[in-house]
């Protein structure tokens, strides 16, 4: 992790151990930041860092999105993806 001001920034190594998810997840939300509004990442000495702050609240909202989604699913009768 970095510190750059006073705040963190995380690479896919750090939000990994950070979510406890595994790189194939984690690489699944970043291609498909178009649909899901992916924060956009700093480069620090080439490699892409996530200002951890602002990956966690997305994160936290695109995980509640998700399982409001698929609570909708459930109860409109089919199955939850």
């Amino acid at each position: 992790m970095e510190t750059i001001d006073g705040r963190q920034f995380a690479n896919r190594h750090d939000l990994m151990e950070h979510t406890g998810y595994t790189r194939n997840p984690l690489s699944r939300m970043w291609r498909e930041r178009e649909e899901n509004s992916h924060p956009a990442p700093r480069l620090i000495n080439g490699v892409m860092h996530w200002d951890l702050r602002v990956w966690s609240a997305w994160f936290a909202e695109h995980n509640r999105q998700r399982r409001d989604d698929a609570a909708r699913r459930r109860a409109a009768g089919r199955p939850a993806k």
